[in-house]
């Protein structure tokens, strides 16, 4: 589970979302999101969106992580997730579940959803 937490969290981070041979290693060809807007996105359209990203001052905070295995090579990945503002402030608060498999030489995300949730204490 440690890698595909590893992974994830890599995800969030902006120079990770901008490098285009680093969305290639995560992220499957086939990949398919339902974001917490309820807004669908392929491989092509969230790399597009990753590309056009400005940096911002705002972190993605994630704690909570659950692994659950689906078969030995693909994983369900449950979490929580929030973003904080440089002055503290949290919103956007959700729950995220992702689907990982592995090719035979990487794990790569092939699925994500986001589901708003109410708001949860932040784990330090």
């Amino acid at each position: 589970m440690d890698i595909l937490v590893e992974q994830e969290k890599a995800l969030h981070q902006f120079s990770v979302r901008k490098d285009k041979a680093e969305r290639e290693r995560l992220i499957h060809p086939t990949f398919r999101e339902v974001g917490k807007s309820g807004t669908s996105f392929d491989f092509e359209t969230i790399s597009e969106m990753m590309e056009g990203e400005e940096p911002s001052q705002v972190i993605i905070h994630s704690q909570d992580y659950e692994c659950i295995q689906l078969e030995p090579s693909v994983q369900l990945l449950l979490y929580k997730s929030a973003l904080i503002s440089a002055d503290g402030e949290i919103s956007s608060y959700a729950k995220r579940s992702s689907i990982w498999a592995f090719t035979g030489y990487n794990w790569q995300l092939k699925y994500h959803q986001g589901t708003p949730c109410p708001a949860f204490e932040i784990d330090s």
